[in-house]
């Protein structure tokens, strides 16, 4: 009988189990929130770490390139247009944009050159559309933030298209409004006509190639060289994470509609009209075409040479004059586009020099010839 009691007395009760499973329960729940934390450390490591490539594969873009940038690609969707040779046209030739361009330096040069077969005859050029098909609907892995997704395919209106968590610096003027209306004007602007002046709203370094279709052979702005940086390529923002609307994750979106070979749209460029902020919670899809992330706190941000800076999400507001475009500003708005609107008026003020902006600190670092060396340490480095 004492044998069978002691064995009885050797396991645990009920309530000695609920305790256990309870402290057990308690700490995990403690220990959650630094795993996780440690989690979104690694990942915003590996999301630097793959901001830096694009921006090496950038640089090595420019020393094969006679020291231009990858231009933003024309109007989209387009296909990739093929020089002579049966390769793909390069800068203000090719519509297909920069993260598609920079592929070669990504060590995806077979991707970049990919052919299925013949080419055939499209508005005056030669494309490969198969091609472009099994190129467009191809992940790249460098392309995605791990804190957001893994490389991730989506069913787009135009076929299967491989995704980017990425988007390069078209200027400090956006050309969509803050609730995802295109501005056709900022993008669209002639120009390229002889006797008027370039559009003073691409500031940035991505410029835009061709119109669209009948006007192909038209180019829209100047390739940027890297005498252009002005304002100095440690000042001067490449490109950065984007914003998206998170409630609609694993389906099309703004700015995740065809992927990381658009042209001229929000997939692939970005502006600095509105200073960064965080991935967004809706059930409708309307944004602006601000960098962004998934991150707490900051946003990874890629200067033009090839540093990564942990961008804060509240940066002030306040402006400063700058003497930005002076002869591009100058008579802009006695040419409105032709069978539409003026065309919207450049932010300046009277009172200071003539054809002087005034620029939050965010969009001085997207504009890349400003005239002012922007504190780095204003934005809050992490």
């Amino acid at each position: 009988m004492l044998q069978d009691h002691a064995a009885r007395r050797r396991g645990f009760t009920l309530v000695e189990l609920l305790v256990v499973i309870a402290i057990l329960l308690l700490l995990m729940a403690m220990l959650l929130p630094a795993v996780q934390k440690v989690r979104e450390s690694a990942n915003r490591l590996i999301c630097s770490s793959h901001l830096r490539q694009i921006g090496q594969a950038t640089m090595l873009y420019l020393a094969s390139n006679g020291q231009r940038f990858p231009t933003g690609g024309g109007d989209n969707p387009m296909p990739r247009p093929l020089n002579n040779a049966g390769l793909p046209a390069t800068r203000m030739d090719q519509d297909w944009g920069w993260m598609y361009q920079i592929l070669p330096y990504l060590e995806n040069d077979e991707l970049w050159r990919y052919r299925s077969g013949p080419s055939t005859l499209y508005w005056g050029y030669q494309v490969d559309l198969p091609a472009d098909a099994k190129i467009a609907a191809t992940p790249i892995a460098t392309y995605f933030c791990p804190s957001r997704r893994e490389p991730e395919v989506l069913n787009t209106e135009v076929g299967p298209r491989a995704m980017n968590d990425y988007a390069g610096n078209l200027g400090c003027f956006s050309h969509y409004l803050e609730n995802g209306v295109y501005h056709n004007a900022c993008a669209n602007a002639l120009g390229y006509q002889e006797g008027k002046p370039k559009n003073p709203f691409r500031n940035g370094v991505f410029v835009k190639s061709r119109f669209f279709k009948s006007e192909v052979s038209k180019s829209v702005d100047d390739v940027i060289h890297a005498r252009d940086i002005s304002d100095g390529m440690a000042n001067t923002i490449l490109a950065g994470e984007k914003r998206v609307n998170s409630t609609l994750a694993r389906k099309p979106r703004f700015g995740d509609t065809d992927g990381y070979t658009s042209g001229y749209i929000a997939d692939t460029l970005r502006s600095g009209l509105f200073s960064p902020a965080r991935d967004y919670e809706a059930d409708y899809d309307a944004a602006s075409d601000r960098f962004g992330a998934s991150h707490p706190g900051s946003v990874n941000i890629l200067f033009c040479d090839g540093s990564v800076r942990g961008v804060s999400y509240n940066l002030p507001d306040n402006r400063m004059v700058c003497q930005a475009y002076n002869s591009m500003l100058k008579n802009w708005n006695i040419y409105p586009l032709p069978g539409g609107p003026p065309a919207p008026t450049v932010p300046h003020d009277g009172p200071y020099l003539p054809y002087s902006i005034e620029l939050t600190l965010f969009q001085r670092l997207c504009h890349r010839c400003d005239g002012v060396k922007t504190d780095l340490s204003l934005i809050e480095v992490d």
